[in-house]
């Protein structure tokens, strides 16, 4: 019985330092005031400016520092609004931010990164929330397909330091994105079409049922 109990306690232990080691940190997009929408669409032309928050999850560890960097597709067709960063969630702060992106600036590499470097040690926290809100223009963004995210080619744009100061570069899970779908409006040719072909149909249905 005490030799059961020893191996169902080890099992317990190790099936808890297995989901330890295997958590990993999550970076994605989301619209702003969700946590899980990761798409949108608009006519083009409605919204002038548009929010994404960023999603960060740590798996459960104490995060020290955190660096990522912005891209589109397609490249450099977004530039940030008049607001373009704002903060949601301690322990990070605006003040703990650097390399934030300018207002006008295009939506790229160099003016897309982020950096957030906490200032004390009892600044590590876990984090499992949104952390910051980006506004984008879209004022004069043309009809079709946007997408939004921190991973261009692979995990190296992607970097977090532990309260332990070791430095995580490769252990993200797959980063989320971000689809904006802009629509366009027909133009008035294809109005006319629309409404003829409507008036056509209703013609055609009146006269099957005044024909019974």
């Amino acid at each position: 019985m005490k030799n059961k109990f020893v191996r169902i306690l080890m099992g317990m232990v190790l099936c808890a330092s297995t989901t330890v080691a295997t958590a990993a940190p999550y970076l994605g997009l989301v619209k702003t005031g969700t946590t899980t929408q990761t798409n949108d669409s608009f006519v083009v032309g409605t919204v002038l400016t548009y929010n994404l928050d960023v999603r960060f999850d740590s798996g459960g560890n104490p995060v020290s520092s955190l660096i990522y960097s912005f891209y589109t597709s397609p490249t450099n067709a977004v530039t940030f609004g008049s607001t373009p960063f704002t903060t949601l969630n301690s322990p990070f702060l605006l003040g703990d931010a650097v390399a934030i992106p300018v207002a006008g600036a295009t939506l790229a590499y160099v003016s897309g990164e982020t950096d957030w470097f906490k200032q004390s040690a009892g600044d590590y926290a876990a984090f499992t929330n949104n952390i910051a809100t980006y506004q984008i223009n879209t004022s004069t963004l043309a009809a079709g397909e946007y997408l939004f995210s921190f991973n261009h080619t692979g995990t190296e744009d992607e970097y977090v330091g532990w309260s332990t100061g070791s430095v995580n570069t490769s252990g993200f899970a797959a980063s989320g994105t971000f689809v904006l779908e802009i629509i366009g409006v027909p133009e008035p040719g294809t109005w006319a079409l629309m409404v003829v072909g409507g008036l056509v149909a209703g013609w055609k249905i009146r006269r099957r049922r005044n024909a019974r």
